[in-house]
């Protein structure tokens, strides 16, 4: 075993398991309540040019990529945001639509931090984007959706922290006493201290904070200004999801997650009864059920132990069961 090629490089990680199915049961928990709202399914690349990124009054897009130079001496990077992409996506294909967009994705982005930020250089995330809608129905249908997503997978104790780059204030006042209307005042609280890396936001921003994780959970606000760069100045808002904080604030909290999965069976046979076993399994796959066959001989006390601690269920086949 060359134990140099296990490794992975600093910042990024392997997911596999139970905690995949968590981390892919949190996005697809999200896509049902996003896809609610009307929005459709969006992919970019993973590769951009650099310009896509870099903003005239903000450079810091630039030391933070992951940068190479193709064939034509062009600079490309691995995606660090998705929301630059996704712009430039639809003034491309959507510039002569003329009713608001509702798009979402879900993917990983990647961000050439310094070793010493001590933070992941490869994260999953998911988000929305709503375009070419500057009413103040918009952000709060963000928000709302925001909120319903993180209920979904049982986050109650969460606080949405929201701000705004403009000077009047009213229409953030108006955001937040809709969304008290509609019962999330809870979530929901005011601090002028929020901000954003990004300069491409100009209204409303928002970070989302829960326990057991030291960042923030979800991010995002208005940028009805970015657009422009591509060449259609429309009006949007959006956010991102990020997952793998998610995730570790579900597993902090010790937030119930065992419906995250199919119940997974392992069928234990000897080999008298393997044929009759087989068609067992094969009902259990009928009903959308996971089933795994397990030879009784390898029915250890090992496996045993994996069995319990990854809440699996086991069943010793019997005929006639």
């Amino acid at each position: 075993m060359n134990l140099s090629l296990l490794h992975t490089p600093d910042g990024v990680r392997d997911f596999y398991g139970i905690e995949l199915d968590y981390k892919n049961y949190i996005m697809n928990r999200f896509e049902e309540n996003i896809k609610l709202y009307g929005y459709d399914e969006i992919q970019t690349p993973t590769l951009e040019f650099l310009n896509v990124f870099l903003e005239e009054t903000n450079y810091s897009y630039e030391s933070k990529t992951f940068r190479f130079i193709d064939r034509d001496g062009e600079t490309l990077v691995l995606r660090p945001d998705y929301t630059p992409s996704v712009a430039r996506c639809a003034v491309k294909y959507f510039s002569d639509e003329n009713y608001p967009l509702r798009f979402f994705y879900k993917g990983n982005a990647f961000s050439n931090k310094g070793l010493y930020e001590g933070k992941a250089i490869e994260v999953t995330q998911m988000g929305i984007e709503l375009l070419k809608d500057d009413t103040y129905l918009a952000d709060a249908e963000v928000l709302t959706i925001v909120i319903k997503n993180l209920i979904a997978i049982g986050l109650e104790d969460f606080k949405i922290c929201v701000n705004t780059k403009e000077e009047d204030t009213s229409r953030l006042n108006k955001v937040i006493s809709l969304l008290n209307d509609y019962g999330y005042s809870k979530y929901i609280t005011y601090d002028p201290d929020i901000d954003s890396n990004f300069m491409y936001y100009t209204g409303m921003v928002f970070k989302v904070y829960t326990y057991g994780v030291g960042d923030s959970i979800c991010k995002g606000g208005r940028y009805n200004s970015l657009l422009e760069k591509y060449g259609e100045g429309v009006p949007a808002v959006g956010c991102v999801f990020m997952i793998d904080n998610i995730l570790q604030s579900l597993k902090k909290q010790k937030i119930e997650m065992k419906k995250a999965c199919h119940s997974k069976i392992y069928l234990i046979y000897d080999d008298e009864n393997e044929n009759d076993a087989i068609k067992k399994a094969e009902e259990y796959r009928k009903q959308d059920r996971i089933c795994v066959l397990v030879k009784n001989t390898d029915y250890d006390d090992t496996f045993k132990d994996f069995c319990a601690s990854n809440d699996y269920k086991v069943e010793i086949f019997k005929e006639n069961s």
